[in-house]
């Protein structure tokens, strides 16, 4: 699959090799999206407690795994989508987005911190669409966003 820069990117399932990458990736990503809280509350091993029992996708760029993104599918819920901060802007976490969605054939929901406004302002970017009940926990409070399947 291309970019919209004209990259390369190969999708493909994780296998069990992908994942210290992935975890990686999601330490450096979940730090930087919540930087609001302590570095030390995020650790490599968070990575696979939180996709336990999903499906992840990575992404490929010249072989190398440059993002990832976990769906459970019963749920129709996207949990994590993180990408290596070195290829951010450049279709990857798009493509990802668009391989999972595909994946659950309808609709599908995620959750984003509130004080992401970055992450928030890529999902609306590309289709996805806030919906009432988002989770109020006080100190984190998420916006829950909702897309079909094109």
């Amino acid at each position: 699959m291309a970019s919209s820069e004209g990259l390369r990117i190969d999708i493909r399932f994780a296998l069990a090799g992908d994942g210290p990458r992935c975890a990686e990736i999601f330490l450096h990503g979940r730090r930087k999206a919540f930087s609001w809280q302590p570095e030390d509350r995020f650790g490599l091993d968070d990575y696979y407690d939180c996709v336990d029992g999903e499906e992840v996708l990575v992404a490929e760029v010249e072989g190398d795994v440059v993002g990832f993104v976990s769906i459970d599918a019963p749920e129709r819920f996207i949990h994590n989508l993180f990408i290596d901060p070195a290829w951010r802007g450049r279709g990857i976490g798009s493509a990802l987005l668009r391989e999972a969605l595909s994946l659950l054939q309808g609709s599908a929901q995620l959750a984003c911190a509130a004080r992401n406004a970055a992450a928030r302002a890529f999902y609306e970017h590309n289709g996805w669409t806030p919906v009432p009940g988002g989770h109020r926990d006080a100190a984190d409070p998420l916006v829950m966003y909702r897309k079909s399947a094109v």
